[in-house]
């Protein structure tokens, strides 16, 4: 029988983000105010799976095109031909850094060893759980087996010096028998071992609020990616749509995002999207972080 879990009394998401940001969970260390100055002078990131079909074709043209455009982080969605080694060299060459690499969820609850390995030959500081597969989200037992899994690879990561995180789409906010599963992974992991990469396009189009779901535990999101949406709630690239990133991302009481990384998933012209999601991204950061912090 599937455990109930009491979301009267640990409801995480549909309240006020005051209200949210008064809460801690057991267990969390406490809080320290993030290097907002540190972060205003990062280049604008970006997730690779905007130019997977490039990333399969040339790993190294597609790596120099996009640290030409100014990006100076990169999140993986695979190494392809290159392998992860190599990945490494290219990005240090190219003077970026590659702080998350999203690997596959069946991988992370049957081979975490694995997984941690090759995340650390890559020398990314996060693992990240980038997409649950249907037939393993249809029931909250289901998330919980998926929570209990998220903490084991986190221990492995954590013996490694890394960290492991958990990215979002919509579905994670489909109630199930009244429950909501995002509420169950944020319940049920170790907020010393699990972190989470908020999609702030998948959130939204999920009905939620953005400013609640980060309240609810700002340290447990390092990460981000910036997903645009347009008025008939498509993707966008980044700084053409409706989402108002800067505001959120500059409230410091509800975010300690330190990576941004661009991403669209559909975009007709991966390049083209890229270009403009990093000038939008660094208008975002330029705006969230105004440059006279620098004193």
């Amino acid at each position: 029988m599937e455990r109930d879990v009491d979301m009267n009394r640990r409801r995480l998401l549909g309240t006020g983000v005051a209200a949210l940001s008064m809460m801690a969970l057991p267990g969390c260390a406490e809080f320290q105010p993030l290097d907002r100055v540190g972060l205003a002078r990062k280049r604008p990131g970006i997730q690779l799976y905007t130019v997977r079909a490039a990333m399969e074709q040339d790993v190294p043209g597609t790596l120099k095109a996009i640290a030409g455009m100014g990006y100076g982080e990169v999140e993986f969605a695979g190494y392809f031909d290159a392998g992860p080694a190599e990945c490494r060299r290219i990005v240090a060459d190219l003077g970026m850094t590659a702080p998350s690499g999203h690997v596959q969820s069946r991988d992370v609850r049957d081979a975490p060893q694995q997984v941690v390995d090759v995340a650390a030959e890559a020398g990314h500081d996060y693992v990240t759980l980038g997409w649950l597969h249907p037939d393993d989200r249809q029931t909250i037992s289901q998330y919980q087996e998926w929570a209990a899994a998220c903490n084991r690879i986190g221990e492995l990561c954590k013996k490694a010096g890394m960290r492991f995180a958990y990215h979002n789409h919509d579905f994670e906010f489909v109630p199930i028998g009244g429950n909501v599963p995002y509420d169950v992974l944020m319940l049920e992991t170790d907020p010393e071992l699990v972190d989470f990469e908020l999609d702030f396009y998948w959130v939204q189009r999920g009905g939620q609020s953005i400013e609640s779901v980060l309240a609810f535990a700002p340290e447990r999101f390092p990460m981000a990616h910036i997903k645009d949406m347009d008025t008939a709630g498509n993707m966008a690239d980044v700084g053409t749509g409706t989402i108002d990133f800067a505001s959120i991302l500059g409230n410091k009481e509800i975010s300690r995002i330190k990576h941004l990384f661009a991403e669209r998933d559909d975009a007709p012209d991966p390049f083209k999207s890229a270009a403009i999601s990093h000038a939008g991204l660094q208008d975002i950061i330029d705006r969230a972080y105004p440059r006279n912090l620098f004193g």
